[in-house]
């Protein structure tokens, strides 16, 4: 069976990669001030950025993250959102454990792990957030620069339909 990869949100995975690495060093510069901790753990950092980028924009995918109109998202994104959030950073933790257990660099706060997962809910959701306010406000501008009279419509159904 061959997947069919839908390229409308094809931005979102470049942002999604971008927002991934902010997050990571995000959290390690606000771990570690920006001192000469940073610098040291900084070789830690670039195995967590790839780590995170091999892992997190799958995980996003197969929560379908990729696969929605955020124009039209609810409270339902929002923890669709939470999900693959927590799931890919559980993962990358995993990961990141593994490699410390093996040596593959001296260390890392593991408090960076944490303040990760809340930068890239905070990251995640909040852009997809916007890309809704965003669509509500350019609908409202558009409505209010019509002459006509609006029609009142009657909406029978519930779900993505209905939204539609």
């Amino acid at each position: 069976m061959r997947i069919k990869f839908n390229m409308r949100n094809r931005y979102m995975i470049m942002i999604d990669m971008a927002l991934t690495i902010i997050a990571v060093l995000g959290a390690y510069a606000l771990r570690l001030e920006l001192g000469a901790l940073f610098f040291f753990y900084l070789p830690s950092a670039y195995w967590m950025i790839a780590v995170s980028l091999l892992i997190k924009i799958p995980i996003y995918y197969l929560f379908s993250l990729y696969r929605r109109l955020w124009g039209y998202a609810s409270t339902r994104e929002l923890r669709l959102i939470f999900l693959a959030v927590t799931s890919a950073s559980v993962l990358v933790s995993a990961v990141m454990i593994l490699l410390l257990t093996f040596k593959v660099f001296n260390g890392f706060p593991r408090s960076v792990l944490i303040i990760d997962w809340l930068l890239s809910i905070f990251l995640v959701g909040g852009t997809r957030f916007a890309i809704r306010l965003i669509a509500d406000n350019v609908s409202t501008a558009a409505n209010s620069m019509k002459k006509r009279p609006a029609k009142r419509a009657l909406i029978i159904g519930a779900g993505d339909a209905g939204a539609l």
